[in-house]
Parts: C-alpha cells; structure tokens; sequence
C-alpha cells in the first residue's frame, strides 16, 4: 500500500477527503486483497470508530459513494474552475508544449530519483552509473545534479520529467544556465534545449527553487496546477503540492509576475521578500512581506520552524523523510513550534525524540509508519 492511499485512509476516517480522494479509495477497495489490506491497515493504527468486523465491504462501498456524491454536489463551482484550467492546458499543448505534468500527487515507480525522456524510457538518476544513452541532449552528470548545453541543432521541443521522491533532493542545470533544486515529492517536466525566440517554460509539482539566468528576449515562465509566473532573471521558490492546494512563490531576488490561472487573475509583481499565495478555492492573489530563509533554507539541507503549527510540520516531515505520520494526540492540535532540522545528519527518530521531549508525547515507528499518541 502506498504513502498516497494510506493518507487517504486517514483523511476518510477524519471526514476531510475530495471526491479525488474518495474515488481513489474506492477503486483500491474494490478488489479483495486491497480491502484486506485496507482493513488490516485501520486494525492497526486504530483509526475506525467502529470495528471493522461490522463495517463490512459493501457497507464501505455504500458510505463511499454516498460521500462522493456529497463532496460532488457541494463542489461544482471548484471542479468547474479546474477543467477550465485543463481546457487551457489542452490549448497550451496546441503550441506544442507536449509531456504536461500529471499534476496528481507524485507517484514514482520506486524510492529513486527518475528521469522520463521524451520516448518513455526511464532512466535512474541517483545511482554511480547513469545510461547517458538513453538522455535526450547534451547532458553530462556532475553529484546529485544533472548538466545540460545548449543544442543548436534542436529545432523542436524535447521534454523529459524528473519525478523526485518523498525523502530526496536533485539538481539541475538547464540548458540556459538557469539552475532549479528539485525538493522531496516533485514532478519537473522541461525542454532539453530552448529554442531562441520561444519562451522559456517549464512545468512543476511540488517543491523547487530557481536561479533562473538573464535573458531578455526569452521569458522564463514556470507553471503549475493553477498558477504561473513570468521572470527575466531572479532567484525564487515555487512551492505547488497537489494536497496543499495552493502555489507559494517566494521572491529572494529580481522581481516577477505572480498569475492566479483559475480564476483568471490579473498578473501581481512582487519584490524580493514578498511571499505571493495562490489559493485555487479564492479568487486574487495575496501578497504579504516575509523573512525569505524561512521558505528557502531547505536547499541547503536546513528546514526552520517559527511559530509552525504541530500538523503542518507533520506534513513537511513526511515530506522530509519519505514516512506517514499519524497523530492521535489531539493535545498537539494547538501546538506551536520553533526548531531548525539539519536534514542531512538529523534523522527523524532525531526529530521524534526532541519533540517526544518537549510534549511529553510517546510515538512508535512501524516501518515507514509513526504513530504518535
């Protein structure tokens, strides 16, 4: 069972999952060893109200779809809003922007750092041999970070994805110099080579920060479920998760335009300390002035907590760290946090301890699985 349905799982017994969610479950339990598992898992972490052995398959099925038709019906304006924005992305791959990002949440085929090329090969990018055969462009490989050079023979996009999982980080060097730093749990689809002339785009989901070289005649932009921005040359952090459901763009240097493409929003810029959210569920952008290392620190194998509430950090941890943690203190609900995590020498056992520390809290790790009481 993976990190996806096991979050689902907890989210159906909490009453807080979208018709997305609820209709992925279902389609797990339906066969019978998925609903084996689905039962074993809640007998386990004790996450049902009532036991199981009344809470029968078909009765499942029926609270799911009666669920789903709830979340439907009290959602149409939301899902209206989301297929104008694929109609959009249709469009966009009309001009032959090809390979969009399945904005989904990341589903890698396996704890390693993947690369796609543009005929569907795979290849491993965490690993001392990289087939450099199967890449498309003038790629070469330098720790943890992939190089490209500008093709001057390209004349036609050429895509590939990497998809970084939960617990890793990787490099990139774009073929203009522009350089991104990949965060745990993202998706990054880009062209081989630009093509002089032609915008710079480039799509993600999830985590990455920018340092995106100076070109004036060819726009940089970069997109994501609902939002994009546009930059000439500036660092900055884009932060899209599917299951946050909002954009984040800090701005640490240069300026750029912030664009709400749901709702269709007039384009902000921002300057440099500015954090813009895009909330997809409201219209307009909001933009306030905040300390930048706190968003960007990450990329230097640093994650600070100022006044962080107990359930957010828990996310950003399973993020951190490749695990799913489930809280049932519900004293910890209203806890605030300040900490800095050194994520390459801290581990989160380290992580537990100190807060096992501070809360008088107990946890136990099952697997990848913490369970904290």
């Amino acid at each position: 069972m993976n990190n996806y349905i096991q979050n689902i799982i907890v989210k159906f017994f909490n009453d807080d999952c979208s018709s997305i969610e609820l209709e992925a479950l279902l389609n797990f339990i339906l066969t019978e060893e998925n609903y084996n598992l689905f039962k074993e898992y809640v007998n386990i972490n004790h996450l049902a109200n009532l036991t199981m052995n009344k809470f029968d398959k078909e009765s499942l099925i029926d609270e799911l779809e009666i669920k789903i038709k709830k979340e439907k019906s009290t959602s149409r304006i939301k899902s209206l809003k989301q297929n104008l924005f694929l109609a959009a992305a249709v469009f966009i791959c009309a001009f032959g922007l090809f390979n969009l990002v399945d904005f989904n949440k990341i589903e890698t085929e396996s704890k390693n750092i993947i690369l796609t090329t543009s005929t569907g090969a795979k290849v491993i990018l965490d690993t001392d041999e990289i087939k450099f055969k199967k890449l498309d462009g003038i790629v070469e490989s330098k720790s943890n970070a992939l190089v490209y050079n500008k093709d001057e023979n390209h004349k036609a996009f050429v895509k590939n994805t990497i998809d970084v999982p939960y617990g890793k980080r990787f490099k990139l060097h774009l073929s203009d110099g522009t350089m991104v730093h990949l965060n745990s749990g993202s998706s990054f689809t880009y062209p081989v080579s630009f093509i002089d002339g032609i915008d710079r785009e480039v799509f993600l989901s999830g985590e990455a920060f920018f340092d995106v070289s100076s070109d004036s005649l060819n726009t940089f932009k970069v997109v994501s479920t609902g939002s994009y921005v546009e930059v000439y040359g500036t660092k900055f952090n884009f932060k899209d998760y599917q299951e946050d459901n909002f954009s984040e763009i800090i701005l640490t240097e240069g300026s750029l335009g912030v664009n709400n493409t749901i709702n269709n929003s007039e384009t902000i810029v921002i300057r440099p300390g500015d954090r813009a959210k895009v909330n997809y569920a409201e219209s307009g952008i909001e933009v306030k002035e905040v300390n930048t290392v706190l968003y960007t620190s990450w990329v230097e194998g640093r994650v600070i907590f100022r006044n962080e509430n107990i359930n957010n950090m828990i996310t950003k941890l399973e993020r951190i760290y490749d695990v799913v943690i489930i809280n049932n203190n519900d004293k910890l609900d209203d806890q605030y946090i300040n900490a800095t995590i050194l994520t390459e020498t801290e581990s989160i056992e380290n992580v537990l301890d100190y807060l096992e520390e501070i809360y008088d809290l107990n946890y136990q790790i099952l697997n990848n699985k913490i369970i904290i009481n």
